[in-house]
């Protein structure tokens, strides 16, 4: 059985997660303590982000695209349907790139605020503040309506595609629609009110995402 160690608001193991469920590998899923990532670096060797995909034979993958596609090669799907491959994986990158750097703005002051300890958010605070500086987070919720506006305008084609069809690329889930599911569990992790202020399209298809057999 694999071991997926994520922690619940991540995107990216959010995606994980839910192909591994889709492609029906047995697996079980380990929650990272924020403030302690002791047993993780241990395990890769110092690496701390996640997702880590830790395989039945012992195994260590780290980083959420090395993960999908080594998990597309080994398992039989349909999620990278072929003559589409280009298009899917850019659009997935495109999620996970240009998106999800506003969308984690938008999720960074519920994520912060939602650790059960001053540990665990000042810690938070620390690792995005030395990367965007100080107060970010606090400035990022100042600017909810201005950031909703720019993630609206960002996926207003998105939204259009999926009023008029289930899935971004037709009538059956791809990689595509679960890197969308993970920036949607994101935000629900964040603030269910999130997910809300977007099109009802968007909610829509995160539970169609989600209730996938």
């Amino acid at each position: 059985m694999h071991t997926l160690h994520r922690l619940h608001y991540s995107p990216y193991a959010r995606k994980v997660q839910r192909l591994l469920e889709l492609l029906h590998v047995p697996h079980r899923v380990v929650e990272v303590p924020y403030g302690n990532r002791e047993a993780l670096a241990q395990l890769t060797g110092g690496y701390v982000y996640v997702p880590v995909l830790e395989m039945e034979g012992g195994e260590v993958i780290v980083e959420s695209r090395t993960i999908c596609e080594r998990l597309l090669v080994d398992h039989p799907n349909t999620l990278v349907p072929t003559g589409l491959e280009g298009a899917v994986w850019a659009y997935h990158d495109y999620v996970e790139g240009t998106v999800e750097d506003v969308l984690f703005r938008l999720a960074s002051p519920g994520v912060r605020d939602g650790w059960p300890t001053a540990w665990e958010r000042a810690l938070y605070t620390l690792v995005k503040e030395r990367k965007f500086g100080a107060g970010c987070i606090d400035a990022w919720g100042a600017a909810r309506g201005e950031l909703l506006a720019r993630a609206r305008a960002l996926l207003a084609p998105t939204v259009r595609t999926l009023s008029n069809q289930p899935f971004v690329f037709g009538e059956q889930p791809t990689l595509a629609d679960l890197a969308l599911y993970g920036q949607w569990a994101m935000l629900e992790a964040s603030d269910a009110s999130l997910l809300g202020e977007f099109d009802p399209t968007v909610v829509t298809h995160f539970r169609r995402v989600a209730e996938l057999p």
